[in-house]
């Protein structure tokens, strides 16, 4: 009998603790009202980057977005690279102008090097210089094709700043507009073979087409002398072949548009 009280005033002391610590259970209000709370909460999403990124840029002014896209495709050639190939076109110039002297044979010469050098130019700037940056660039906010067009006209414009100088050297006193039109003319001829043709075959196989177009004129300058791509002002088809030249540089060009339009429909 003793031990019975005893079990039972255990039990009575052990059913105060189980009721000290157990949670009541909820009306059928709060349970309704924890999940209208729950309902309506928002679920944190993480924050896409790329769009804040373009959300930022389309607020900035069109001047503002095009001297980044500059400074970008500026940075990529790299200052040494533009200093490098101003060292080479002024030694260029230099040893012709020792070695032939100023007129037309120096010229025409310095013409057919100049040429040579902007294709290993337009080469470098669209050289795969990387695979990050490949990524970079293809998740720019501006179209992959508007950056690789900026590169080639900063590229084209830097050579053809470049070379002005330089020609006049070559040339002294035969100096005139028309034998800078012929210095111009190959290097922008060139350049668009060099740039469209990486566009379209890649970067090897587009400087390779350009480098065979220039060692065929070089070659076979003296038997297709009146198609020859180095002209100077007192050939007889000078102003011809400029035309042509510039026409078909157009022309070219004019194809970028089109390889544009295949990588939006690509997307």
């Amino acid at each position: 009998m003793k031990e019975n009280d005893e079990l039972s005033k255990l039990e009575n002391e052990w059913q105060s603790h189980f009721d000290r610590f157990t949670v009541p259970e909820p009306t059928r209000e709060q349970s309704m009202l924890l999940l209208e709370k729950i309902k309506g909460s928002e679920v944190e999403k993480p924050i896409d980057l790329r769009a804040e990124l373009e959300r930022a840029q389309e607020r900035q002014s069109i001047s503002a977005q095009m001297t980044n896209l500059f400074l970008s495709q500026w940075n990529f050639h790299g200052v040494r690279s533009w200093l490098f190939t101003g060292i080479v076109m002024l030694i260029l110039t230099i040893t012709i102008s020792q070695n032939w002297g100023s007129g037309e044979t120096g010229f025409t010469i310095w013409i057919k090097w100049a040429s040579l050098i902007m294709i290993a130019v337009i080469s470098y700037a669209f050289r795969a210089k990387n695979e990050g940056n490949d990524i970079i660039e293809k998740l720019s906010y501006t179209p992959l094709m508007l950056q690789m067009f900026t590169r080639f006209l900063i590229v084209l414009v830097f050579q053809l700043v470049i070379a002005w100088p330089l020609s006049l050297l070559v040339l002294d006193e035969t100096s005139s507009v028309f034998y800078m039109l012929s210095s111009f003319t190959p290097l922008i001829f060139f350049g668009v073979v060099g740039f469209v043709g990486t566009l379209w075959l890649g970067q090897k196989l587009g400087v390779t087409l350009a480098l065979i177009v220039w060692f065929g004129q070089v070659l076979l300058e003296d038997r297709l002398n009146f198609a020859s791509l180095f002209q100077v002002p007192g050939d007889d088809n000078f102003l011809l072949m400029n035309l042509v030249i510039l026409g078909i540089s157009c022309l070219l060009l004019s194809s970028v548009m089109l390889k544009s339009r295949q990588l939006k429909n690509r997307l």
